[in-house]
């Protein structure tokens, strides 16, 4: 079955890890930007307890060292009695799965928190609070606890720039791997000037075992999730299972794979196999390629296509690829040793019709002679409003070709209607309206060549006879630059933590006693 995505807060495994290399800093600022980075995750969505439970204990450290507002040793101890209960709580409630509640004590020696702590939630909550000192040790004794037990985990199974170091490790193999069977080809060859093709063929080898380890050991260090969110896009990029020159792409209506590409990805996909298996791994690669081939008919119009930058031949390649893996690992009938399911696969074509969903269930059908029966109205139904949709097209393109043209309107009418609508509004407002003092709406008459317009707003009392202030302003062209949507001048990305000064500001004014 497919896994839904996690939603998180943050953008990125860098942002992530930036967060937990703040929260344990030796700087105290850069401790209180880590603390921000969380509040700014807050605001965004669930944050996860273990780090809702860092940045609590983190924020008691830098009160304590900054002393803010007069903080008394009481008050303190009060603040810290107060995050270490909950730090406790947070993580042991986790374990809380049974119909019956079990003790804090037994969840605790579960998941390998030190009882001591558990001992210090209870004499904090229904005893005599323990020290300042005792307290500031177990704070810091928590944080060294999570970082073990939860931060260190994340970096083993998050490394930073996943997708980057998934792209580069797949292209080293498959560079070694086009390198070595050249060096073959080359030895196999019996002409006399390759006196030393033994040794190019060595170094091809060395090469290759190289490429296959870090491959192995890359997959090894990342989790299953990381299948769905960095392994398989990358598959399914222009470049690896879909081959960047295009006559080792298939081609419709067979789509079938070319032998030569099925042989230089049979030793990767065994170790994608190997590690994660081939139920996750083919399932997961099933569903970005449906994903990728059929477009979501609730946000398009059907058989609209969804991706413009899937190109016919690449699409060709996506649906022989999932020809061969079914091929390869389906077993029709129900059968207990098929590897993947095509119950989500069919689902995926069947609710988003689009040209390429009916050539994936033309394949399902040529596999499993039990489905072709029940699959063949849809794939007729498509069929017929394909064909229905090209006339329709063509009928289009055919009458805006033999139309009549459009009368065109002249520059003189158009300041005509605009003088006779600029006296309407005189007659309107009356002759001290502002608007009778603009003598023109010609703006392109105060405009230099090769200048860009940008619109400055001003005062209304600005507005005068020899300028149009009030509406469009013009710039130098050198000196407007363009940047995306969603960033500030220049390109760069707007902060979205935190900001320190809020911390400040009381949340009541102080009244006097």
């Amino acid at each position: 079955m497919l896994k839904f995505p996690k939603v998180v807060p943050w953008a990125s495994t860098e942002e992530y890890m930036s967060a937990a290399d703040c929260l344990y800093s030796s700087d105290i600022s850069e401790r209180k930007r880590g603390v921000a980075i969380v509040k700014a995750w807050r605001a965004r969505g669930r944050v996860p307890v273990a780090i809702e439970a860092t940045a609590s204990l983190a924020e008691m450290c830098v009160a304590d060292h900054e002393q803010r507002h007069g903080v008394t040793i009481c008050q303190l101890q009060h603040l810290y009695a107060m995050a270490l209960i909950r730090f406790v709580n947070s993580i042991v409630d986790l374990e809380q799965k049974g119909v019956y509640a079990q003790s804090v004590a037994m969840l605790a020696g579960r998941i390998g928190m030190p009882a001591w702590f558990v001992e210090l939630r209870h004499a904090g909550t229904h005893e005599q609070l323990p020290s300042l000192a005792t307290l500031r040790s177990a704070c810091a004794q928590a944080l060294l606890w999570l970082r073990d037990y939860y931060w260190s985990k994340q970096v083993r199974r998050l490394p930073a720039d996943t997708m980057i170091q998934v792209r580069a490790g797949i292209a080293e193999y498959l560079s070694a791997s086009e390198a070595r069977q050249k060096a073959v080809a080359l030895v196999a060859s019996r002409s006399a000037k390759h006196s030393a093709n033994p040794s190019v063929l060595a170094a091809a080898q060395t090469a290759m075992e190289s490429a296959t380890a870090a491959l192995t050991a890359l997959v090894a260090r990342l989790h299953a999730d990381a299948v769905r969110l960095y392994v398989v896009p990358v598959l399914i990029e222009s470049g690896f299972l879909v081959p960047s020159e295009k006559r080792m792409r298939a081609k419709f209506p067979d789509c079938n794979l070319p032998a030569a590409l099925v042989e230089a990805w049979s030793a990767p996909l065994a170790v994608f196999t190997a590690s994660w298996g081939e139920t996750l791994f083919y399932e997961e690669l099933l569903a970005a390629m449906v994903s990728a081939l059929t477009p979501d008919s609730s946000e398009l119009g059907i058989f609209e296509s969804g991706n413009s930058a899937l190109s016919t031949s690449h699409a060709a390649t996506l649906v022989a690829w999932i020809r061969w893996i079914l091929e390869s690992h389906y077993v029709s009938n129900g059968g207990k040793s098929s590897a993947v399911s095509i119950e989500d696969l069919l689902e995926g074509c069947l609710r988003n019709p689009s040209y390429y969903s009916r050539s994936v269930l033309r394949v399902v059908s040529d596999i499993d002679p039990a489905l072709k029966r029940d699959l063949k109205p849809f794939v007729e139904y498509m069929g017929k409003a394909l064909a229905a949709l090209v006339a329709e097209e063509a009928k289009v393109s055919a009458s805006s070709t033999n139309s009549k043209p459009q009368p065109t309107v002249s520059l003189k009418a158009l300041q005509d209607e605009e003088a006779l609508m600029q006296r309407r509004l005189d007659q309107f407002f009356g002759a001290g309206h502002e608007a009778s003092q603009i003598e023109s709406m010609d703006v392109d008459a105060l405009v230099k060549p090769g200048a860009t317009a940008t619109f400055v707003p001003e005062a209304r009392s600005a507005v005068s006879t020899a300028t149009v202030t009030s509406r469009w302003s013009y710039v130098p062209e050198a000196a407007w630059t363009q940047c995306p949507i969603g960033t500030l001048c220049g390109g760069t990305v707007p902060a979205l933590e935190w900001p320190a000064w809020i911390d400040s500001v009381p949340l009541h004014a102080t009244m006097p006693l």
